[in-house]
């Protein structure tokens, strides 16, 4: 239920500390920010080819290979973390591309979604990095647990209701908005608490001396935790703008 590139810096704690090169801040700033310029170049790359009129099928074969691409470098990177750097790059392409794309096909049906959701991801951040700045959370191996919890929560939630939608008989449940919007909120709880945890792990890599090269580690454990915030932003406000069009149209049409 962790983030996997911090999973496995924990797994082999023994091996990744340093008493000559250690991690800073700084380090795992700088390189987060290296990779969020790439993700966002690409996702621009992205958008600049549709503009250009590229067909449906080579879009669809870009945003399958793209997702394929994101699995096989995390779990390179979830192997070997001294080649996270890389394959955080390459991951930054490939979600880059895939995120982008998707953004402006759901823009292209709700104006301004894009926009409301990359805005919102970066509120989001920032309230995540106060709130863990400030030290109101105070025993970090609670959030840990909870974190694991509601995962693990999720998993089973997700399971039941797609039993659930086998059946017709829950149709009116399974498409009542406040029970979608429920859903979905727990999922973006899910990601905040996720990156909290993130956060308090790569302060006590650094506290402990961690190598410098786990920074790209680091690194690509933060992208992978702020990209989840941002699918699961959009998903809600696809939920929310898809209901707002119903309710205006419901709203004319009793109008006129």
């Amino acid at each position: 239920m962790n983030n996997p590139m911090f999973s496995n810096i924990n797994e082999n704690q023994d091996a990744v500390y340093s008493k000559s090169d250690c991690a800073s801040y700084k380090g795992i700033t700088i390189k987060t920010l290296i990779l969020l310029f790439v993700s966002i170049a690409s996702a621009a790359a992205a958008i600049a080819s549709l503009y250009t009129g590229v067909g449906t099928s080579v879009l669809l074969s870009v945003l399958i290979g793209s997702g394929i691409l994101g699995f096989i470098t995390v779990l390179i990177g979830r192997m070997s973390p001294r080649a996270s750097a890389v394959c955080g790059i390459l991951y930054a392409i490939g979600e880059g591309a895939f995120l982008g794309a998707l953004s402006l096909l759901l823009n292209l049906v709700y104006e301004g979604i894009a926009l409301v959701a990359i805005i919102s991801t970066i509120v989001v951040f920032c309230a995540m990095l106060g709130v863990f700045a400030s030290g109101i959370i105070r025993n970090k191996s609670k959030i840990y647990s909870f974190t694991v919890t509601l995962g693990i929560s999720l998993i089973l939630m997700a399971l039941v209701m797609l039993i659930m939608s086998i059946f017709p008989v829950f149709n009116s449940i399974m498409n009542n908005l406040g029970v979608m919007i429920a859903v979905e909120a727990l999922f973006i709880i899910y990601a905040c608490a996720m990156l909290l945890t993130n956060f308090n792990e790569a302060q006590e890599l650094v506290k402990g001396g961690c190598d410098k090269s786990y920074e790209w580690c680091c690194a690509f454990g933060l992208l992978i935790s702020i990209l989840y915030i941002y699918i699961e932003v959009l998903r809600l406000l696809l939920i929310l703008f898809q209901n707002y069009v119903l309710w205006l149209d419901s709203f004319l049409c009793l109008h006129w």
